[in-house]
């Protein structure tokens, strides 16, 4: 038997041992949570992801529709890439071109970076960064809106690039851009309801800042007032008040393009189904956006038998100084809201086909690029 002193020695001698043996054991550590890229497509203003996914498809076996994207899409992105931003405070007569094509520059960053995301995820980020640079450096510079509604369509082409971003951006970047925007639409909702195109503009800045940034009241405000715009902006017959007014298919056109993006606005938030019902709306007199478009067909396909001359009897004074002033009405020099108008009303494409005998889907600028029919 172990004396009491040895025994006591031996269990010194075991601790002794016990601290002196190395700790194997795997130290527990937590695992990095994985970035999730965020994959999803984007609801915006300009283009819904069946038809990117049609025209990257189609591109892989048609050489028209591959060149098309590159001159179309990827091209002119790149080139907006090395372009520096220009601020101005406020837009005005001597620098709306020059917004317009910031506008559109910054645009054609977003539907790239749309375009590729998936496809190219760490080029098309060049292009995200830029377009969200470009869309902070007017925000951040102080630039405010104006009462000049013809004059604010400059912007259009940021409101769209930022539909198309906004849902991936960081959140103080999305803070400063909403900001931006619901400063600009307290101009826009407080300007007094006019009866021709000024109001159909303003209907399109509500609808465009109202489904960017998901805001019910203000398109609830806004569905009323479209209709107000019907009843004083749709004359018996087709005609636009802007038609009557200026009497000049120029306005009749141009008053179109904005009903246009509205449409295009609706189909790409609630649906083409929606935007067909709310085409076809009528307003006191019976008379639809479709009347528009039918009363100007003549006109625009056959002006040789459907001659107009331009401004004669227009209630704007300044219109007489114009150059197409007391001159027939050129369908060509429409061709802009036609491409516009053909997501809305598809038999556009008909009427571009027949004032250019060799128009296509590949020959036209971004809008008639993305909307042209199947």
């Amino acid at each position: 038997m172990f004396s009491t002193r040895s025994f006591f020695s031996l269990v010194c001698f075991l601790v002794l041992l016990g601290a002196c043996k190395k700790d194997t054991t795997t130290p527990v550590t937590t695992p990095p949570v994985p970035v999730v890229e965020d994959k999803t497509f984007p609801q915006n203003l300009v283009v819904d992801s069946l038809t990117l996914a049609f025209i990257r498809t189609e591109s892989n076996t048609n050489p028209e529709m591959s060149a098309a994207v590159a001159k179309v899409i990827m091209q002119p992105a790149l080139t907006a890439l090395s372009k520096t931003p220009t601020i101005f405070l406020e837009v005005g007569s001597d620098n709306f071109g020059n917004i317009t094509e910031q506008a559109q520059d910054c645009k054609r960053l977003a539907v790239r970076w749309l375009y590729t995301y998936t496809t190219a995820p760490e080029e098309s980020k060049n292009y995200y960064n830029k377009a969200v640079s470009t869309l902070l450096a007017w925000a951040n510079a102080g630039n405010k809106a104006t009462t000049q509604l013809p004059s604010e369509t400059a912007y259009l082409g940021f409101y769209e690039a930022y539909s198309v971003l906004r849902s991936r951006m960081k959140a103080a970047d999305k803070n400063t851009l909403d900001n931006w925007m619901n400063a600009r639409l307290f101009v826009y909702r407080n300007f007094p309801p006019r009866v021709n195109n000024w109001e159909t503009i303003r209907m399109n800045f509500l609808y465009y800042i109202g489904y960017m940034l998901n805001n019910a009241s203000l398109l609830e405000y806004t569905a009323g007032a479209y209709q107000t715009l019907l009843n004083v902006n749709l004359m018996a017959g087709g005609k636009s008040e802007d038609l009557i007014s200026r009497d000049a298919f120029a306005y009749h056109a141009y008053n179109l393009a904005f009903y246009a993006r509205i449409l295009r606005a609706k189909a790409l938030y609630e649906g083409k189904d929606a935007m067909v019902n709310f085409k076809n709306r009528k307003n006191s007199i019976g008379v639809s956006l479709q009347d528009m478009m039918d009363y100007w067909r003549p006109f625009l396909t056959d002006p040789l038998n459907h001659p107009h001359i331009e401004f004669v009897n227009t209630n704007y004074a300044p219109d007489k100084t114009r150059s197409d002033y007391n001159k027939p009405y050129s369908p060509s020099s429409s061709m802009y809201a036609l491409e516009e108008l053909l997501l809305g009303f598809p038999e556009t494409k008909g009427y571009i086909e027949k004032i250019n005998s060799g128009a296509s889907r590949y020959n036209r600028n971004l809008s008639g690029f993305l909307y042209w029919p199947r």
